[in-house]
């Protein structure tokens, strides 16, 4: 009832017994699970069996972003379980207008998802051994760098092969996936979009289902410019805003770099947008947005991207 003032506060487990707990306490309550609104957090892994289970219990299950819960509500201060329980409660109540009911992924994009993030882990490790190694020889300690790239160079070996054989997997799955193979195949019709890119867009957009236009993916990983004005005395220059999906946002980056060295329409356009005075950034991310327009079209369009069009 939103116009309730009573709380109720009920810890359980995260797992299949504390679910069935959670039903009890409810039905000791006279509530009926599928009756129930059941607002959470966006915890990667972590909200995926709750929301699966409450799904199968034919309850609406609304997924929030926690960053849009936290700026919502103002300044706070204190964290804790019960705390953030009540904070997310305040929040669906009310923004209930906004509430979505929670389509899980499909199986397959799941998994992608899941290699996806073991992948960006595996990197992440090779990383962080080369460092050592760049850290010695850009100081001009050529033998201890030596020393130290000889001891790691068959951990990275290893790391490599096994982000070789992710990758492997991701693209058998793809392609055993008639759907996902249909999206995959337009999206890498547009010059500069791999192999990589295309997966990730695969994961972030659910398919190209969750989003109604290439403008709201755009503004979900930070390359959508924006006006930064007030009346006549503030006139900021357009720019993105900081909060964004960073690994959406980096693949973009890379499609745009890879397009002014392979794609001779990029390049001139490039050219003469900073010959008429724009910041190279600013060039780099209309072309980021170039980029990610033609895939949203070629996909919703189901058509392979002709240049020529272009």
């Amino acid at each position: 009832d939103l116009k309730t003032t009573e709380v109720h506060y009920h810890l359980a487990d995260n797992n299949l017994k504390g679910f069935k707990q959670l039903k009890k306490w409810l039905k000791s309550k006279s509530i009926s699970i599928h009756e129930v609104l059941f607002c959470m957090e966006n915890t990667g892994i972590y909200h995926r069996l709750l929301a699966s289970f409450l799904k199968s219990e034919k309850a609406f299950v609304w997924i929030e972003n926690g960053t849009q819960i936290k700026w919502s509500l103002g300044v706070q201060r204190g964290k804790n379980d019960k705390v953030d329980s009540e904070r997310i409660m305040t929040y669906a109540k009310r923004h209930i207008d906004n509430a979505t009911q929670y389509e899980e992924k499909d199986k397959d994009l799941q998994q992608v998802a899941d290699l996806l993030a073991v992948r960006k882990r595996l990197k992440d490790c090779i990383g962080r051994l080369k460092v050592p190694s760049k850290e010695l020889k850009a100081a001009g300690l050529i033998e201890q760098e030596k020393v130290i790239s000889k001891v790691s160079r068959k951990s990275i070996k290893a790391l490599e092969k096994d982000i070789e054989n992710v990758e492997k997997l991701i693209n058998e799955i793809i392609q055993n996936n008639e759907e996902l193979k249909e999206v995959y195949t337009y999206a890498t019709s547009v010059k500069s979009v791999g192999f990589i890119a295309a997966s990730y867009l695969l994961v972030f957009t659910n398919g190209f289902t969750r989003f109604a236009s290439a403008k709201q993916i755009a503004s979900y990983c930070g390359i959508a410019p924006f006006e930064y004005s007030s009346g006549s005395s503030i006139k900021g220059r357009t720019r993105v805003h900081h909060m964004a999906n960073k690994d959406l946002k980096a693949i973009l980056h890379m499609c745009a770099i890879s397009s002014l060295a392979s794609n001779e329409e990029m390049k001139i356009y490039f050219k003469r947008k900073v010959s008429e005075g724009k910041h190279k950034m600013l060039v780099i991310n209309a072309i980021r947005n170039k980029i990610l327009g033609r895939i949203f079209s070629c996909v919703k369009n189901k058509k392979m991207y002709q240049p020529f069009i272009a």
